[in-house]
């Protein structure tokens, strides 16, 4: 993999570059002084990481992380700010930034960061392979295969209680019902989740309702019955998690034409729950 650094500050930058990439696997490390500079690079050559300074000529590192966003280019942003600057810097979660690293920084602590967004990068692009080979073979697939090869890493308890999820949706599911099942405690099988998935159990729920809500409409299904066919039983609610999960009410997404049958997927809805989740969380 390759890294771009980017930051004004001539001291810093020549800091970052002489630290020893190749030992967490960086191959080739490109800089930059300003955000213009950083945005005519990333838009000439595939960059898989990235470390921005908030705060740039020309354009700062937000900007940036959005333009990569914008663009859909395949770059993990880890932005550098001073203290006075996180709070702000959090607030940009939905630009989909992989770390934030507070200034003043040690070099370990640096290269540990790296390393761990290189890590998190290469299982990203890992399931998206997968997927992208599975689709190919069959096309398309139901729920309990999205579900599966997402998680394909999880112990086999982990994998039953998913395949329990996207099996039966449709009904009254609880946390409560299958730690009884299954015989666990509810925290220890909250937690067992969380760990093995990076995602709660609700936030996987409902990226299975949601997807299968979202696919039952576009095949022409009433609001109120594609409310009732994924385990809902108040309409409200539903409408609010399907705005959070596709970004408008479920009577306008029956009006959209050219649906991006990509963003149906679980992983992109589990992804944008988490994250709305993330930022209400946040403003709280």
């Amino acid at each position: 993999m390759n890294l771009l650094i980017a930051d004004d500050e001539q001291v810093i930058r020549k800091g970052l570059l002489s630290l020893d990439w190749k030992s967490i696997g960086i191959g080739e490390v490109y800089s930059a002084s300003n955000g213009n500079e950083v945005k005519e690079l990333l838009l000439s050559e595939p960059v898989d990481l990235a470390i921005f300074d908030i705060k740039m000529p020309g354009m700062n590192g937000l900007e940036l992380a959005g333009m990569i966003k914008e663009y859909s280019l395949d770059t993990a942003v880890l932005l550098l700010t001073g203290f006075s600057d996180f709070e702000y810097a959090r607030q940009a979660m939905h630009y989909n930034v992989y770390e934030y690293i507070l200034k003043p920084f040690r070099p370990r602590e640096i290269l540990e960061t790296v390393a761990g967004v290189k890590k998190r990068l290469e299982q990203k692009r890992y399931q998206e392979k997968v997927l992208r080979e599975y689709e190919g073979a069959i096309g398309t697939f139901d729920t309990v295969s999205q579900v599966q090869n997402h998680f394909s890493k999880v112990s086999q308890i982990t994998a039953d209680l998913l395949q329990d999820m996207a099996m039966e949706f449709d009904k009254p599911v609880s946390l409560e019902e299958l730690a009884g099942r299954y015989h666990f405690s509810v925290p220890y099988l909250s937690r067992k989740i969380k760990r093995e998935t990076g995602y709660s159990f609700m936030d996987i729920l409902k990226a299975i309702r949601m997807m299968n809500a979202a696919r039952l409409l576009a095949e022409g299904e009433k609001v109120n019955q594609a409310c009732l066919k994924t385990g809902f039983n108040d309409q409200r609610y539903f409408s609010q998690i399907f705005r959070k999960a596709f970004g408008c009410s479920p009577s306008d997404f029956k009006k959209t034409a050219n649906i991006d049958a990509q963003k149906l997927r679980f992983h992109s809805v589990l992804k944008e729950i988490s994250r709305k989740r993330g930022l209400f969380e946040n403003e709280e």
